[in-house]
């Protein structure tokens, strides 16, 4: 398998504060990472850094090597263009990611007009395949269609129709199944399941559900305070932890049945420590 992304010593300030600890991983064509965590561990931080949408005022070092360009030295209008034509990422809240104001043939349709340069025609047909893809053409919903009227898990179906536009080699997926209901979920994750497949996408899983990521990825990362603590495949991390925060992590979370975000899990400092050395 071919390296899509590779993360090497990346870390995130804000002006004297660390945020983001130096982590390192890769993901490959066709698999799926996931990164999980208590609230505030740097999950969305990190997925955020790869897109380069933190604020100006956060600095990064290190390096975010996607196809062999470190992206953080590309300018703006550069990550612009990689931003939903290579590179896509999902939101967890849909309302907030599409525009309420347009109906969700043309947001799917916007997509495709920035970045390429298929006809009109083409475009058309192209957006009714997309939505025909993620499921909304066979539930009945149109293109004409605007988003307040629809579900909570059909929005997210649109959101990842315009993901998956321009067929990019890597997916953010971050927290975006968070607020659907267990069935929904496992429509949407089983969706992704099959792009990933198909299209041979890396898939970055930020996520907090435990049963998801187990079910769903190839490699975890356990984050904790800015930091990775553990890494590895899934199996191995699920049925053996070796770092005292996995080990409560799977406890509090009830051994990957728990989907609300998790809080701070208090670990023996002692533990903790003589584990990071």
């Amino acid at each position: 398998m071919s390296t899509v992304l590779e993360i090497r010593d990346l870390a995130v300030q804000a002006g004297s504060a660390n945020i983001l600890y130096p982590v390192s991983f890769s993901v490959d064509a066709g698999q799926t990472v996931a990164v999980t965590g208590e609230s505030g561990s740097g999950k969305s931080t990190l997925a955020r850094a790869i897109m380069g949408l933190l604020p100006k005022e956060f600095s990064l070092t290190g390096e975010i090597i996607f196809e062999k360009q470190d992206l953080k030295s590309l300018p703006e209008n550069a990550m612009c263009r990689l931003r939903g034509s290579q590179i896509a990422m999902v939101f967890q809240e849909p309302m907030t990611a599409l525009n309420p104001i347009r109906r969700i043939g043309h947001q799917i349709t916007d997509t495709l007009r920035l970045h390429t340069q298929a006809s009109r025609q083409d475009i058309k047909a192209s957006t009714q395949v997309l939505l025909d893809r993620v499921g909304l053409t066979k539930a009945g919903v149109s293109p004409k269609a605007y988003p307040h009227t629809l579900s909570g898990g059909q929005r997210q179906r649109v959101l990842l129709a315009m993901a998956i536009a321009c067929r990019p080699s890597l997916l953010i997926a971050d927290e975006f199944t968070t607020a659907l209901d267990a069935r929904t979920q496992a429509e949407v994750m089983g969706l992704v399941e099959e792009l990933a497949r198909e299209n041979d996408m890396a898939v970055l899983l930020i996520s907090h559900d435990l049963g998801l990521i187990r079910h769903y990825a190839q490699n975890v990362l356990i984050m904790r305070d800015g930091k990775i603590v553990e890494s590895g495949g899934t199996e191995q991390i699920f049925s053996a932890p070796s770092h005292p925060y996995t080990q409560a992590l799977l406890s509090v979370s009830l051994h990957g049945t728990h989907r609300e975000p998790l809080r701070h899990i208090p670990v023996p400092a002692a533990i903790y420590q003589e584990a990071e050395a």
